[in-house]
């Protein structure tokens, strides 16, 4: 998965994400136990009621914040998924012979399959985070993220009859709105309509699917405006809502108008590719916001109550439940919980009395 792993990771990394896996060595029997006695001692004997539902408030927030843009990346990946496989239909469109009309019928299947896929699996990844997360276990979410992102990508390469390698996403400057010559050398092949009819339908269909999954996203960024901006604060709102006037503008919905000298899916198609990668970076651009926002919400460890750091033990790991804490603290709950950690938020009376009996 060298390409896409590695043009995925970048994403991640662009992205602002705080997530980082942990790398600390395996606490002993002894730290772990001192690790409960000071916890004990914060959580049970120090906290006033006051203390701990401001605590509980600002760690609610920033788990709401957290939660908004995992699911802003999980529809950005769909458009960076969506975006690479329109290439690679094209790359084999353009590779297929005319003598051979069905092999133009077969790309058009292969990357029909593909799509429909990158879709499920944005829709059960947001189905997983829209639902309650109070799981017996809870992961680290980078660990999660990672598996989810690699297992689409290869997913979806085999399903369009690509190596993984060569399933190109976005590249950073294409995402900024910069020309990328490969998808014009590729759009070239549309500019006369193919006069035989099984490459010229299979070519009108990629273009009319495609663009009805452009469609689908900008959908989906303009609900998730609505639904966010109410909670977001005023400059912030008021910045996501000028990037969404830029998607619905007339320069990026109209095409040009030659007379017909050129096939007008060469247009549309050209259009809808731009959109797509327009899209996907007001999604990056959204998450990014969101995920500092989160960050400023939370600057403590709700569970040792010690400021959070970039890097070390004090760093911040996000669950997949999108709580947070620091690394030390989730290490050391797992050494209590044998490796089958639940969330010391979600339930946090189930942790309190786990913590009272180890002590």
């Amino acid at each position: 998965l060298k390409a896409g792993r590695m043009a995925l990771q970048a994403s991640t990394k662009t992205g602002g994400s705080t997530m980082k896996r942990s790398a600390l060595a395996e606490p002993s029997r002894e730290e772990t136990q001192q690790w409960v006695r000071r916890v004990h001692e914060v959580q049970c004997k120090r906290m006033t009621p006051e203390e701990r539902a401001s605590l509980q408030a600002r760690t609610e927030a920033s788990r709401e914040m957290t939660n908004r843009s995992k699911r802003l990346k999980v529809v950005k990946g769909h458009a960076m998924r969506s975006n690479a496989l329109a290439h690679e239909a094209l790359n084999q469109m353009s590779s297929a012979s005319a003598a051979a009309p069905a092999a133009f019928r077969e790309v058009s299947a292969r990357w029909q399959s593909a799509q429909l896929a990158s879709e499920v699996r944005q829709t059960r990844a947001l189905t997983r985070l829209a639902a309650p997360r109070e799981e017996e276990e809870v992961r680290a979410a980078a660990e999660e993220s990672d598996e989810d992102e690699e297992g689409a990508v290869a997913e979806v390469a085999q399903l369009v009859g690509a190596a993984p390698e060569t399933l190109a996403l976005p590249t950073a400057a294409a995402l900024a709105g910069g020309q990328d010559a490969s998808i014009e050398s590729l759009l070239a092949q549309l500019r006369m309509e193919p006069q035989a009819a099984e490459e010229c339908a299979a070519k009108f269909t990629l273009y009319e699917e495609y663009a009805k999954e452009v469609e689908k996203i900008r959908t989906a960024l303009v609900d998730f405006y609505g639904d966010s901006s109410p909670t977001l604060p005023p400059a912030v709102a008021q910045d996501m809502g000028r990037q969404l006037r830029k998607v619905d503008s007339h320069e990026a919905m109209g095409v040009p108008d030659d007379d017909g000298r050129i096939w007008f899916v060469y247009h549309m198609m050209r259009q809808a590719e731009k959109n797509n990668r327009t899209m996907a970076a007001v999604l990056e651009g959204f998450q990014k916001k969101l995920e500092q926002l989160a960050k400023n919400d939370q600057t403590e460890c709700p569970i040792c109550l010690e400021s959070f750091v970039e890097e070390g033990s004090r760093a911040a790991e996000t669950l997949s439940c999108c709580h947070k804490l620091c690394q030390e603290c989730w290490t050391h709950w797992k050494q209590v919980q044998h490796g089958h950690a639940f969330c010391p938020l979600c339930r946090h009376e189930e942790f309190l009395n786990v913590v009272q009996s180890a002590v």
